[in-house]
This record gives C-alpha cells, sequence and structure tokens, in this order.
C-alpha cells in the first residue's frame, strides 16, 4: 500500500546576529503546529553573509536549512533571496510561512495563518498587526506613516513579512520585479487572494534591534516603492486638484481686489504656484524612478 507524502510547510526567515533567538523561535513554532498534520522544513537566510559564527551552532537542527547570502541584503531581500531560492522545491499544495527569527512574529500564530489560509481559500494568509510593543514615540510615527502610505497609495497597511502563501501562487509570483524592491508592501501591491488573520506583534526574544531610524526610514520609502506608479497617478492627480484650488483662490481675490499692480502680482504669484507643483511632481517621479530603478538590481545569484 503507497503512503501519500506529508503535506509540507517551509518556514524562512531571514537571521542577522540573531542565532540564539532563532533557536526558541524554531523550538516555539514546533511545539505550536505539532497537531497542524504538516511536516516542518526550515530554512533560515543568513544575512551576515557567513560573517555570524554562531550560525554554525545550528548545525545540530536536522530540520533548518542555513543558505548564506552573498552579502548583507537587509531582511527584505534576504527572505526574497530564500524564497527564490526555494520555488522550485515547493508542491503546488505545500505551504510557505515567512516569519523574521527574533521572536517579534509570534510562533504561537502560526497555526491560525495556517488554518486561514485552507479555511478561506486564499493564496496569501497576512499577519494583521492589532498591537505593537515599541515605544510610544515609534507608535506615534507610524501612526503618521501609515496615514502618509494611505495618501499616497490609497492602500492601508497594518502587515509585514509574517505571511503564509500557497505553494503554487508563490512559484507565480516571487518572479516579480517588485520583489526586488520590498517584500512586505509587495504582498499588497500584488493583490491576491488575501486573508488578514489579526495578529499582535510580540518582543524580541533576546538581543537588541538593529534597526536605527536611518534604516527605519530607508524601510518606509523601500515599501511605497511598489507602489510606484499608483503613487504617480495619485500625486498628478493632487496636484492638478491642489493647484487649481490655489489658482482659482488667487483670481478670486484678484478680481476682489481691482487693483492692476495687485493683479499682476496675484498672476506671477498663480504662475509660480503651478510651476512649483509641477517640479515637486517631476521631483517625485524622477526620484522614486532612481530609487526603483537601482533597488532592482539583483544579489549575484538569485534566480
Amino acid at each position: 500500500m503507497t503512503v501519500a507524502p506529508r503535506r509540507r510547510c517551509w518556514v524562512v526567515s531571514p537571521m542577522f546576529y540573531d542565532t540564539k533567538s532563532y533557536r526558541r523561535v524554531h523550538d516555539e513554532t514546533l511545539a505550536a503546529c505539532a497537531g497542524v498534520g504538516l511536516e516542518l522544513v526550515f530554512m533560515v537566510v543568513d544575512d551576515s553573509a557567513g560573517t555570524d559564527e554562531d550560525v554554525n551552532g545550528l548545525a545540530d537542527l536536522t530540520d533548518v536549512e542555513v543558505v548564506t547570502a552573498p552579502f548583507n541584503l537587509g531582511h527584505q531581500r534576504a527572505i526574497v533571496h530564500g524564497l527564490r531560492l526555494l520555488a522550485d522545491r515547493v508542491g503546488d499544495d505545500d505551504l510557505v510561512v515567512t516569519m523574521d527569527s527574533d521572536g517579534e512574529d509570534q510562533p504561537s500564530d502560526v497555526p491560525r495563518l495556517l488554518a486561514a489560509i485552507d479555511s478561506d481559500h486564499s493564496s496569501l494568509a497576512l499577519a494583521r498587526r492589532t498591537q505593537r510593543s515599541e515605544s510610544w514615540s515609534f507608535r506615534v510615527m507610524y501612526t503618521v506613516y501609515r496615514f502618509v502610505f494611505r495618501l499616497l497609495t490609497g492602500t492601508t497597511v497594518r502587515s509585514g513579512n509574517f505571511a503564509v502563501q500557497r505553494g503554487d501562487s508563490l512559484r507565480a509570483t516571487i518572479e516579480h520585479p517588485t520583489f526586488d524592491l520590498c517584500y512586505s508592501s509587495s504582498l499588497l501591491a500584488l493583490r491576491r487572494p488575501t486573508t488578514m488573520v489579526p495578529c499582535a506583534r510580540g518582543r524580541r526574544f533576546a538581543g537588541t534591534s538593529r534597526m536605527n531610524a536611518q534604516s527605519l526610514m530607508a524601510h518606509g520609502v523601500r515599501m511605497l516603492l511598489p507602489f510606484a506608479e499608483r503613487i504617480a497617478v495619485r500625486a498628478m492627480a493632487l496636484t492638478a486638484v491642489a493647484g487649481g484650488a490655489l489658482a482659482v483662490l488667487l483670481l478670486v481675490l484678484a478680481l476682489g481686489i481691482g487693483s492692476g499692480s495687485t493683479l499682476r502680482v496675484l498672476v506671477v504669484l498663480t504662475v509660480l504656484d503651478a510651476v512649483t507643483f509641477l517640479a515637486a511632481l517631476t521631483t517625485l517621479v524622477s526620484l522614486f524612478g532612481r530609487f526603483d530603478q537601482g533597488s532592482r538590481t539583483r544579489e549575484p545569484g538569485a534566480a
């Protein structure tokens, strides 16, 4: 009698000098998923490019495959690097989990994401953040960023890397060029059938985050890049509306004042206003174009 092979669940995590935390992530994920009926296989993308000697300590974990990044890719591109290496090995019905290696993506939430993608027959399940453990100042800045993101893209962002995908959907989309820019926001930009699962963000199991303010700002910009075309269209619309409204206001003021010299001044201001808006729009589109082009250069050895 032939026994059908067990359905696999691949758990892919980027890691940058976080071996101690990852061991706990690995063990707690195994424990949490003990009853889900899947064979768990883990992949760690060592984003230290082999300079973290502690990674060698994972050799005793027989269900963990360590992939060494060619250089420091950053956690977003490290995830994509691992997924592209994995794509040809994933079965259509397999599931692929992407989660951080520090414990902020809580292992106890993995079974709920797995259950959601099966019950809703979606191709993607995303963890929707309901609570964050960062400082109040970070949460204020994040709220402002979410408002700006919504204004520029028309999309609300409340998710990150913590996700589950079906194997066939992963293979169909992972070569999309926006993944070279940002993994987490590309999951939103591609508009696949998606189930959102409420998940609170946890605290790091060990150590401290190595992301500084500059890194966070760069990540914020990268999250916008997969929406570059949408941002350009919305920027043109907003520019036209704002410029037109101000021009009408200046014209009304000019007609109301009636002074020839004042009228000429206001006409000049109106022209300057239009030129300024066009220059701002051109700069925005140019900036995104340059950033987009530079960010699409793939790492050596990528599929």
